[in-house]
C-alpha cells in the first residue's frame, strides 16, 4: 500500500492511548478509518488487503479503548459490534491472527486494560454493551494464552543459561550489578580445593571468570530485548498493585474473600521452618458456585519472586479435574480457554511452590482473577530461622503479650460511633494494613536481619511498626477498667480551655473520675493523653447476662470529648443511648477498653 497515512495515524493513535491522551487517540483512529474507507475492496491485491484489514482492526481497538476511558459507551459499543461482526463472522481465523500480531508488537495491553477496568469498575449502561465487551475481552485473553505463553524472566535466564550454548562452567552467582563484581577464589587457586565446592560464589579459574563475565553481558542483552519487545509479565501485576494502592476502597480491588467462592488451603498460610534449605507447597482449592471462569493466577510481588512459583493448576468439578498447562517457574498463568463442565459449580486446584537455601522471612500474595472485582487474593508467608533465633523470638513474644484481650470484631459485636469522622484515607489504610491476629506473625526473621536491603526493608518496617503498636497497647491496656459512668447532657470546663459543651442530635456525654492521676510523665498516661481518641464501652449488666452459645457481647464505641488529669468525658452515640435507654443525670456501670490506635 503506497499511501502510508492510515498506518501512520494508527501508530499515532497507539502512542496517544499509551500516554492517556484519549481524545487525541480517537481523532487519529477516525482519520485512519476514514482514509481506509476511501478505497474500494477490489482496489488492492490480497496481500495489501490483509494489511488494510490489520490497520482497520487496530484502529477500531484503539478507539474502543479510548472511548471507554472517555465514558463514551455508545461509540465503544458500536465499534465493538463492528469488530466482532466483521472479524469473527466473516474471517475468524484472520481476525485472531491479527490480534496475535498486535499482541506480539506489545500494542494490545492498553486495550486489554481498558476493557478490564470498564468491566470491573463502574456499571455500564446496558446489558448488550457489557455482553459485547466481555466477548471481546475473552478473545484478548485467549490471544494472550495462545500467543504469549512466556515464562518469567528468571525462568528465561535459567533455561538459556542451562542449555548447551558453549558454556562449560557453573552458572554465575546472582545479585551482582556489574560483571566486575565477579572474583577469583583465592583459597582454590592457592590450595586447589574449596570447602564451598559448587556453591562458592567466586570463580575457580580464570577461564570460569571470563565465562561468567560473558554470561552476564549475554543476560543484559536478553533483558533489554525483552523490555523492548514488551514481553515481561509485570504489566498485569503492576497495574493491579497500582490500582490497589491508589484506591480509597482497596477492599473493592483486592480481597481475601469473594462471594460465591469458597477457599480451602493446605497447609496453613503462615509456616515456620528451622532449616536453611527448605521447600514448601501450598494447595488452594477454589469452589465456585455458580460456576465461573478463572482467567488468571499470578504472584503479585517482586521482592521474593525467585523463591515462589505456580507449580500446577487443574480445573473441573468435585469429581473430575483436568490438568492445565503450566510453564516451569511460572509467575503468571493465563487461562480463559477451559471448557465449561455444564454443572452448577466449578472447582480449581492451584499449587504454589516455595524453595530457599537461606534464612529469612519470605512473603508472597497469590491472586486469582475471575474477571471481576474485587480480585481474590491469598497471602502466604515462610519464616525460615535457626532454632536459636526461634527461641529468642519466643521469649520476646512472651514479654510482649498482654493479659488484656483486645476487643475486636472477632470477639465482640461492635457498634461504631455515628457519624463516623474517620477519613477515607484512614479507612483505606486500616483495611490495607491489618494487625496480625497471631503473635507468630510479629517476630519474624526479617526483624532480626542485621542489615537493610531492597528486599527486606519494607516488610521489616511493617513488622517493627506492628510490634510498636502491640507494646503501646500493652501499656494502654492498664487503663482497661470498670467505672461508674455519669450520664450528663452538658458539662463545663474551667481553666484556660474552659467552656461549656452541650450534647445534640440525641447524643449524651459520659463522665467518670480516674482512680489515679493521668500524667504524661508515665508511658501509659502519655499514650492515653496523646494517642487514644475513642473507647469501647461494655455495660456491666450485659456482661453478666447469659448469652447463647455463639453470640458475641455488644460493645459501643464512644469518642473521647475531653481529657483532664482527673476526669475523662466521653461522647456517647445516639444509637447507644437509645439501645441502653440512657438519659441525662443517671449512672451506668461499664467496663471500658481503649481502642487500639494505628502507627501510620
Amino acid at each position: 500500500m503506497a499511501d502510508r497515512r492510515p498506518e501512520k495515524s494508527c501508530d499515532q493513535a497507539c502512542e496517544s492511548l499509551k500516554q492517556q491522551e484519549y481524545e487525541v487517540a480517537v481523532k487519529h483512529c477516525t482519520e485512519a478509518l476514514f482514509s481506509l474507507s476511501q478505497y474500494p475492496p477490489t482496489h488492492f491485491s490480497e496481500a495489501c488487503q490483509a494489511e488494510i484489514d490489520c490497520i482497520k482492526i487496530e484502529s477500531l481497538l484503539y478507539r474502543i479503548a479510548s472511548s471507554l476511558q472517555l465514558k463514551n459507551y455508545g461509540k465503544a459499543d458500536e465499534d465493538c459490534r463492528h469488530v466482532l461482526g466483521e472479524g469473527l463472522d466473516r474471517e475468524g481465523d484472520t481476525f485472531r491472527a491479527v490480534l496475535g500480531c498486535v499482541h506480539l508488537k506489545g500494542k494490545l495491553q492498553a486495550v486489554s486494560n481498558a476493557l478490564s477496568n470498564s468491566l470491573m469498575g463502574e456499571s455500564l449502561q446496558n446489558g448488550m454493551v457489557t455482553k459485547d465487551l466481555t466477548r471481546l475481552k475473552n478473545l484478548l485473553v485467549e490471544t494472550e494464552a495462545a500467543v504469549c505463553k512466556i515464562p518469567s524472566v528468571h525462568h528465561v535466564e535459567e533455561v538459556e543459561e542451562g542449555c548447551q550454548d558453549g558454556w562449560q562452567f557453573r552458572p554465575p552467582p546472582r545479585g551482582v550489578t556489574s560483571s566486575e563484581e565477579y572474583t577469583l577464589c583465592k583459597r582454590f587457586l592457592e590450595q586447589g580445593i574449596c570447602r564451598y565446592g559448587a556453591q562458592c560464589t567466586s570463580a575457580h579459574s580464570q577461564e570460569e571468570l571470563t565465562e561468567w563475565q560473558k554470561r552476564y553481558a549475554s543476560r543484559l542483552i536478553r533483558l533489554k530485548q525483552q523490555k523492548e519487545n514488551k514481553q515481561c509479565l509485570g504489566s498485569y501485576m503492576e497495574s493491579l498493585i497500582e490500582k490497589w494502592m491508589n484506591s480509597l476502597s482497596p477492599e473493592k480491588v483486592l480481597s481475601e474473600y469473594l462471594d460465591g467462592v469458597r477457599v480451602e488451603h493446605n497447609p496453613e498460610l503462615s509456616v515456620t521452618v528451622t532449616t536453611k534449605k527448605s521447600h514448601q507447597m501450598w494447595t488452594f482449592a477454589l469452589t465456585c458456585k455458580p460456576a465461573r471462569m478463572l482467567y488468571r493466577v499470578a504472584l503479585l510481588y517482586d521482592a521474593h519472586r525467585p523463591h515462589f512459583s505456580i507449580m500446577a493448576i487443574s480445573a473441573g468439578d468435585s469429581t473430575t479435574q483436568i490438568i492445565q498447562e503450566v510453564p516451569e517457574t511460572c509467575q503468571e498463568w493465563v487461562g480463559g480457554k477451559m471448557a465449561q463442565n455444564g454443572t452448577d459449580h466449578s472447582v480449581y486446584k492451584i499449587s504454589i511452590a516455595f524453595s530457599t537455601e537461606i534464612f529469612g522471612t519470605f512473603r508472597q500474595t497469590v491472586v486469582f482473577d475471575f474477571g471481576t472485582e474485587p480480585v481474590l487474593m491469598q497471602r502466604v508467608m515462610i519464616d525460615a530461622a535457626s532454632t536459636e533465633d526461634l527461641e529468642y523470638r519466643m521469649n520476646a513474644r512472651q514479654q510482649l503479650l498482654t493479659t488484656a484481650k483486645r476487643w475486636d470484631s472477632t470477639s465482640k459485636t461492635i457498634v461504631e460511633f455515628e457519624p463516623n469522622e474517620t477519613t477515607e484515607l484512614d479507612k483505606s489504610l486500616l483495611i490495607r494494613y491489618q494487625i496480625p491476629l497471631s503473635a507468630d506473625q510479629l517476630f519474624t526473621q526479617s526483624v532480626l536481619d542485621k542489615s537493610l536491603t531492597k528486599s527486606n526493608y519494607q516488610s521489616r518496617l511493617h513488622d517493627l511498626l506492628y510490634i510498636e503498636e502491640i507494646a503501646q497497647y500493652k501499656e494502654v491496656s492498664k487503663f482497661n477498667i470498670k467505672v461508674q459512668l455519669q450520664i450528663v447532657a452538658s458539662f463545663m470546663l474551667t481553666g484556660v480551655s474552659g467552656g461549656a459543651k452541650y450534647a445534640q442530635n440525641g447524643q449524651l456525654f459520659g463522665r467518670f473520675k480516674l482512680t489515679e492521676t493521668l500524667s504524661e510523665d508515665t508511658l501509659a498516661g502519655r499514650l492515653v493523653m496523646t494517642k487514644v481518641n475513642a473507647v469501647y464501652l461494655l455495660p456491666i449488666t450485659k456482661e453478666k447476662s447469659g448469652l447463647t452459645q455463639g453470640t458475641k457481647e455488644k460493645v459501643y464505641e464512644a469518642v473521647i470529648e475531653e481529657k483532664t488529669k482527673e476526669y475523662i468525658f466521653l461522647r456517647i452515640s445516639r444509637d447507644c443511648c437509645e439501645e441502653l435507654n440512657l438519659r441525662a443525670d443517671c449512672e451506668m456501670q461499664v467496663c471500658w477498653s481503649k481502642i487500639f490506635f494505628r502507627c501510620f
